[in-house]
């Protein structure tokens, strides 16, 4: 991939020291347990193992998790930033809010975010990282190719988190241009996502899912929802269509952790964060699940099976 031949020449010829660190200390801050975020945790502890960082010889690794509490988060950020590592990396946009509130000088590397920019990370220069983007066209080309005729469609997701307000405006914008209603259904934690979907029943023809930590921690009972109604589910995380979902355009989640993997190597070289763009996900994914189509009342179309990269 070009990204990574980029941060390798950047670790290299980048200013700062042009040998690594003998030795590091990387803290990992997790919003919640969810299959994206733990894939981007234990691939990027691979990237730096295959770049000579190996726990328990010459990596200090210090891992927390907020199980889904902002103001858990909030604590873990005080306490990576107290350890004083030489980065301290974060999953999620609340997670890289909190440590970028705790911190000036300490360099955060981040994954799992949408929108950097919304989320006002790109104000903090010592902030850099991977984003999560992916683009509603493609998705809603995807879900017209199983629901032909598509009218309205809703969106679950997390209304105080702005990564999702920014993915559903995106949502939302794309569907005014093609006359196609998004009904919106907002929840604040867990527990609400399936009352919200059952709002969804008979309003809309499908569900599209952004990626919405709190939602896709409840996925099982949108599914529910979807089967019992016939109401084809869709989303932006590819693990989702393993669980059930019947498509999803989503990012190679240990590609992307490998990548950040990349991006802490370079900073641990000497390379200063400015030096270090904010990226965006070079690749997407396409993954289709033809039963859980069927499940929901929908046929998978074989022109999209074949195109898939993954079928579940």
């Amino acid at each position: 991939m070009k990204f990574l031949r980029v941060l390798s020449l950047l670790g290299f010829f980048g200013g700062g020291n042009s040998q690594a660190l003998d030795s590091a200390h990387v803290s990992v801050g997790q919003i919640v347990q969810h299959p994206a975020l733990d894939t981007l945790r234990t691939s990027l502890k691979e990237g730096l193992e295959k770049q000579g960082y190996v726990e328990g010889k010459n990596l200090t690794w210090t891992y927390e998790n907020a199980q889904g509490n902002p103001t858990t988060a909030v604590q873990i950020g005080h306490k990576l930033v107290s350890l004083a590592p030489n980065v301290i990396v974060t999953l999620s946009t609340p997670m890289t809010q909190a440590v970028a509130a705790s911190t000036t000088d300490i360099p955060i590397v981040f994954g799992a975010v949408s929108d950097p920019t919304a989320a006002k990370l790109t104000n903090h220069k010592n902030v850099t990282g991977l984003t999560d983007f992916v683009p509603p066209q493609q998705q809603m080309e995807m879900i017209k190719d199983i629901v032909p005729h598509l009218k309205s469609i809703g969106v679950i997701f997390n209304s105080g988190e702005a990564n999702s307000q920014k993915q559903v405006e995106a949502i939302k914008a794309l569907g005014e241009k093609q006359g196609i209603k998004v009904v919106e259904a907002t929840v604040s934690k867990s527990s609400d996502v399936s009352s919200a979907a059952k709002t969804l029943i008979g309003k809309v023809q499908a569900i599209l899912l952004p990626t919405d930590n709190t939602v896709i921690s409840a996925l099982e009972s949108i599914i529910r929802v979807g089967i019992d109604n016939k109401i084809p589910v869709f989303g932006s995380d590819i693990d989702i269509v393993r669980r059930g979902a019947v498509g999803a355009y989503g990012v190679d989640w240990r590609v992307s952790g490998l990548a950040i993997a990349d991006m802490v190597v370079s900073i641990l070289k000497g390379t200063p964060v400015k030096d270090l763009p904010i990226q965006n996900p070079e690749n997407l994914i396409l993954a289709v699940n033809p039963e859980a189509a069927q499940n929901m009342g929908v046929i998978m179309t074989e022109s999209l099976t074949k195109k898939a990269d993954q079928v579940f």
